[in-house]
């Protein structure tokens, strides 16, 4: 699945006050996937299951994320007649400006997967590293592929248009609309005062949260065969695969 497949999913939180929230957001991919490649260096030899979204610093997302990071995300693919759930926990990368900031729990490195299947190697040795680490060895980079959480979202923010850009300088969602249409900029290079525009620019960057989804478990649902399918994460790469009752 990638965002030029499926350009909306269903994502399903639980609010403060503990009752479901459902919502349309659009996927970016996942992570060493098109555009969000794990660093500068990185020529596209990665990939992975983390599925990545994007939201507003200030929307109703991110304090039901922080209360509770676990979520679940439902593709329906209608051409083919089939439907994905995908469930597991959000963990979320904000601005470096943000007192949020290093709040973002999963290590994405033991999630990828060299792209030409060579997993076996690789997963052998990221062990001997974390061995040697945990024994007061050296730390040594990761012979798997260095990552830099805050290019993905740099890159994931660029890959948006003008427009949707524009929207992450806006005031906060769900608030009670504002009466200043100024605050509310088409784009940001419409701005014809440069000093607005590029203070704009800055507020729509602080106010861009990428959202890293770590899958554990995926239902599998072909309507066209009848058949069911339930993959649940085993490891840092692999899965279980069962077939049952649709």
């Amino acid at each position: 699945i990638t965002n030029e497949r499926v350009p909306v999913m269903a994502l399903s939180t639980v609010d403060v006050e503990g009752h479901p929230a459902v919502r349309m957001v659009s996927p970016r991919g996942f992570v060493g996937d098109g555009f969000l490649r794990i660093s500068a260096t990185d020529s596209g030899q990665w990939t992975s299951d983390v599925l990545t979204f994007c939201t507003h610093a200030q929307s109703n997302k991110v304090r039901e994320l922080v209360n509770t990071n676990e979520v679940q995300l439902v593709f329906w693919l209608p051409n083919v007649r089939v439907q994905v759930r995908c469930s597991g926990h959000a963990h979320m990368l904000f601005h470096p400006e943000n007192p949020n900031y290093s709040t973002l729990s999963l290590d994405i490195r033991r999630r990828m997967r060299p792209r030409d299947g060579s997993d076996a190697e690789c997963q052998g040795r990221r062990d001997e590293r974390r061995e040697s680490i945990a024994a007061g060895g050296p730390v040594e980079p990761d012979a798997c592929g260095e990552m830099d959480t805050e290019f993905i979202r740099e890159q994931a923010y660029l890959n948006h248009s003008p427009v949707i850009q524009a929207w992450y300088a806006w005031p906060a969602p769900g608030r009670v609309r504002l009466s200043d249409p100024s605050l509310y900029p088409a784009t940001i290079p419409q701005i014809d005062d440069k000093a607005e525009a590029e203070k704009y620019e800055a507020n729509a960057r602080r106010n861009y949260v990428l959202v890293f989804v770590d899958i554990n478990k995926v239902d599998f649902v072909n309507l066209d065969e009848s058949t069911r399918t339930q993959y649940v994460r085993r490891g840092d790469t692999s899965w279980s695969i069962t077939e049952v009752n649709p």
